[in-house]
């Protein structure tokens, strides 16, 4: 679900500005890194823009994370603060503001109106940014927390309680629908990608460190504690973990580089 790993793919879009000044500013784009456009933080049309998306729709941005309560009802977050919206299984999407231009990673609904989102802005001097919506995403509020790195996923089991994870170690957790979020002790600096969390309790963390190994934490009190768990076996040169995901307290699946594919029906107990 959420390595949502750093890359630049530049956005591609159509304009109606004559052609020889379209293609030689879009390219200057490529060559520096940048993205051809960054949109609103609406994603669509404004009043006060004459750039709008043409092709792909609704947007062009790269997307990150993804959370579904049916088989209809998901919302999907990305880059500039990217947040759309399917009711009809993914036939179509629908732009919804969220209110920043800070890339979002990690998305977790818990029923149709009540989610959480979370990302923020990378490197030094950076922030966590968590926005919660209680209207399936008519509206988005940011709330306030004390992290000051980018947060990578966010993981829900009902709308009090909910935990999200990201660079340098970070752990926060919230028990009163992000009210209030309070950070954890992992034991750990390396990047924390991903989190799956099946109750109140049980809840498994992975990530790595760049150029380092890998790392999977597991909690049975809700955070209190987090105990790494080394009972597992990789492929020469692959030690990096991206994404986590449990059915139940005891059965889950954790992905990384090189094919990675561990699996366990004990809550990987040592």
């Amino acid at each position: 679900m959420n390595a949502k790993k750093p890359g630049t793919i530049s956005s591609i879009f159509v304009t109606t500005v004559v052609g020889a000044l379209t293609l030689a500013s879009y390219a200057e784009h490529i060559q520096s890194g940048e993205p051809a456009h960054q949109p609103s933080h609406r994603g669509d049309a404004t009043s006060d823009t004459q750039w709008h998306w043409q092709n792909p729709l609704p947007q062009g941005n790269n997307l990150r994370g993804a959370s579904f309560v049916d088989a209809n009802t998901g919302t999907v977050v990305g880059e500039y603060g990217t947040i759309v919206r399917t009711t009809d299984g993914g036939n179509s999407w629908v732009p919804q503001s969220s209110g920043t231009f800070n890339t979002l990673f990690g998305v977790s609904f818990i029923d149709t109106n009540t989610g959480t989102a979370v990302g923020g802005a990378c490197g030094i001097g950076g922030e966590s940014t968590i926005l919660r919506t209680t209207d399936g995403g008519n509206t988005w509020m940011n709330q306030a927390n004390p992290g000051t790195v980018c947060l990578f996923d966010v993981s829900f089991t009902d709308a009090n309680t909910g935990t999200a994870v990201g660079d340098g170690g970070t752990i926060l957790r919230t028990t009163d629908g992000g009210n209030t979020w309070s950070p954890q002790t992992s034991g750990t600096t390396k990047t924390l990608y991903s989190v799956s969390f099946t109750d109140a309790n049980n809840g498994t963390i992975c990530g790595f460190e760049l150029g380092g190994t890998g790392i999977i934490l597991r909690t049975t009190d809700g955070g209190t504690a987090w105990i790494e768990q080394t009972s597992y076996s990789l492929p020469q040169g692959a030690n990096s973990f991206y994404a986590v995901s449990f059915s139940d307290a005891n059965t889950g699946t954790i992905v990384g580089d090189a094919g990675i594919i561990l699996q366990t029906t004990n809550g990987g107990e040592q």
